[in-house]
Formats: C-alpha cells, sequence, structure tokens
C-alpha cells in the first residue's frame, strides 16, 4: 500500500508540474487555455491527490523539516498558481509563473534527496 501511496504522489507530483508548464505557457502567448476543458479540470485533481498524499506522509511518519519545507512550497506554488492564473488577472506576472514552477521542483527536489 505505501508503495502505491508514494507512486501516486510521484506522478502526481509530476503531472502537477507538467499541466502547469503547458498553462503558463498558454497563458504567456495569450492562448485561450479555459477552452481546453482537460487544463481546467485535471491540474485541481492532480494537486489534490498531491496534497491528501503529502498529508498522509506528514501524519504517518512524523514531523522533520524537509516535509514542512516541501509543504511550504506546495502552498507557494499554489499562490502563484493563483495569481498568475486567476481569472481577474488581465496581464499575468511571468514572475509569479517562475516562482511557482521553482517552488514545485523545490518541494520535488527535497523528495529525491530525502
Amino acid at each position: 500500500m505505501l508503495s502505491t501511496i508514494v507512486t501516486m504522489h510521484v506522478v502526481c507530483a509530476y503531472l502537477s508540474l507538467f499541466l502547469f508548464v503547458i498553462r503558463g505557457s498558454m497563458q504567456l502567448s495569450q492562448k485561450d487555455w479555459r477552452a481546453v476543458k482537460l487544463l481546467k479540470i485535471l491540474p485541481h485533481i492532480s494537486d489534490t491527490v498531491l496534497l491528501a498524499t503529502a498529508l498522509f506522509f506528514f501524519f504517518s511518519f512524523g514531523f522533520s523539516w524537509w516535509k514542512m519545507t516541501k509543504l511550504i512550497c506546495f502552498v507557494g506554488y499554489v499562490f502563484c498558481a493563483a495569481k498568475f492564473f486567476g481569472r481577474k488577472v488581465n496581464n499575468p506576472n511571468p514572475v509569479f509563473f517562475v516562482v511557482g514552477v521553482l517552488c514545485l521542483l523545490s518541494a520535488m527536489f527535497l523528495g529525491y534527496s530525502h
């Protein structure tokens, strides 16, 4: 069971990164990614499963600094995604996109290095 949860976590992390980059590049090139239904729904599912599995690890195996840092990086990624992809954002700031990618990559690096 544990290996299944770890696999789900890793797959969702890569899927979240892939979808974030796809939507971000479309947003920056002023293409309507919201017209693609899968790009509207799949990131929410992937991020929810990613967070749920992360919380499972956090509560099952106890506190450690790197898990807390991963969680902070994930929250930073979600914040940047909300600021960059918000419906009310007319002119998206690419800084939020870059910082969001860096936050997610940092969380992934922490996971692989521990």
